[in-house]
């Protein structure tokens, strides 16, 4: 039976986990193998009782799915890693019917602790905007070395120097908030119709998902596919992606419109479906991250003067 520690560190909090290897035996072997990391935590905005962190690999993108089951039917302390890169937990009541696949469960007695974290983690993503940081960990190891995995080399020098690159930024911002995105949300950025920016971080955060989980995600999920050429890989990658590399770009996401438009020029050296997934895989977590970072400080708060309309009296 293998279990592992999630904690806390700076909410002097920790839960332990069993693994469902019965349920999803597959994905759950890829969580496992991914230990020890750290990322840094978040809680949804539209489902409600559930929280979540970027996880560092990309395996589960495109890792079997045994037996997915609707979360909002699941025990509270149910642990989900997703094909979005996310490893979820289920601590109350959910809004949204998700369908996804357990990896494992939070033990009975760990309950109220978890409860407690994901309400701070609340505050901190909705109001305060501390950083939480997570650190997952094999049972009993929480002192094991970690560090941000590579994806595999690519032949060609130039795009191998892209893949250093990419993975020494992302390196950067994992736990720590990129310069250019603080400077958006706090309105150093001049782009915004009629002197204000908060219609830019509508559109920031809409485009970082449609780059990284609607379109990057799947192009590495693609390359598993018998039937997916590399020569169509390389042809999608600009045609699915230019147009928000130069938007967010615009919106001063330089570094990120550079790597893109690097990734562009060396596609003729992809010689291997490999090669290309390690490319996307690369880029796909470099953006998700970037969208982490942009969904935790988003002004949430000005949800409460949209509140839910009150239920009519019945008659």
């Amino acid at each position: 039976m293998k279990r592992v520690d999630i904690a806390w560190p700076g909410l002097g909090a920790a839960v332990t986990a069993t693994l469902a290897e019965d349920l999803n035996p597959e994905l759950a072997l890829v969580w496992w193998d991914m230990l020890p990391y750290r990322s840094v935590q978040s809680h949804a905005v539209v489902a409600d009782g559930h929280f979540y962190h970027l996880a560092p690999s990309v395996e589960p993108v495109h890792a079997p799915h045994t037996n997915p089951e609707d979360r909002s039917r699941a025990p509270d302390g149910s642990i989900y890693l997703s094909r979005l890169q996310h490893l979820l937990i289920k601590y109350a009541p959910l809004l949204e019917p998700t369908v996804c696949a357990r990896v494992a469960q939070v033990s009975e007695e760990d309950l109220p602790t978890l409860r407690q974290v994901a309400e701070q983690c609340w505050e901190a993503v909705y109001h305060t905007k501390q950083i939480v940081e997570t650190r997952v960990s094999r049972h009993g190891k929480p002192d094991a070395p970690w560090h941000l995995p590579r994806q595999p080399e690519i032949a060609d020098p130039e795009a191998q120097a892209l893949m250093d690159d990419l993975h020494a930024h992302t390196a950067r911002i994992w736990l720590t908030p990129p310069r250019d995105l603080l400077d958006l949300h706090t309105g150093r950025i001049p782009l915004g119709s009629r002197g204000q920016y908060f219609s830019t971080l509508v559109y920031v955060n809409g485009e970082l998902r449609l780059l990284g989980s609607t379109t990057l995600n799947p192009l590495v999920a693609a390359t598993f596919d018998p039937q997916v050429t590399v020569g169509s890989l390389r042809a999608m990658l600009p045609r699915l992606t230019v147009m928000q590399a130069d938007f967010l770009g615009h919106c001063g996401f330089h570094n990120l419109h550079a790597f893109l438009h690097r990734a562009y020029r060396i596609l003729p050296a992809i010689r291997s479906k490999e090669e290309f997934r390690s490319l996307a895989a690369a880029l796909a977590l470099y953006v998700n991250c970037q969208r982490r970072w942009a969904l935790h400080y988003f002004p949430w708060h000005h949800g409460e003067s949209h509140r839910f309309v009150p239920a009519a009296p019945d008659r």
